[in-house]
């Protein structure tokens, strides 16, 4: 275990490390083609991972019978992230299901289609995904951890 002076020059190596490999991954997705079996083996990947992580840290309920005030602070930490995906999900229906053009009324699939076209701007929107997905799972880790320290208190 590093002592106390080396952990924060070790967060530092790790976040060096983390983004220069999201930045390679997503280098990498952004020659694939859309819906070809490459990209969707270089997209699966990292959503694999994130599951795999999200599982093994979702925040354990607290053991004891003991009812407990619930702050703002200690609220589930994917609610938000929940009712994220299903405003996109009902946005994506919607503009699905209504009549008129994908100019009318466009998807969020058909908008990132037209960034989808430049190299650079695809890479950053794959770095932009891979990043939202690193920042859910380590928010979920703080989440475990302090559950984990509220319920041995």
């Amino acid at each position: 275990m590093p002592t106390p002076p080396e952990a924060p020059r070790r967060h530092r190596i790790e976040l060096g490390v983390g983004v220069a490999a999201g930045v390679g991954y997503s280098l990498i997705a952004a020659t694939t083609t859309p819906f070809t079996t490459s990209a969707d083996i270089v997209t699966a990947l990292p959503m694999v991972v994130m599951v795999a992580l999200l599982l093994v840290r979702w925040p354990r309920r607290r053991s004891s019978s003991v009812p407990t005030q619930r702050s703002a602070e200690s609220s589930h930490p994917y609610r938000s992230w929940l009712i994220l995906v299903v405003a996109i999900a009902v946005w994506e229906l919607f503009n699905y299901l209504v009549k008129g053009s994908r100019a009318d009324h466009p998807t969020f699939s058909s908008m990132t289609t037209a960034v989808n076209r430049f190299y650079l701007l695809k890479a950053l929107l794959f770095l932009a995904w891979l990043s939202l997905a690193a920042m859910i799972v380590r928010r979920s880790s703080k989440a475990a951890a302090a559950t984990t320290a509220t319920a041995a208190a």
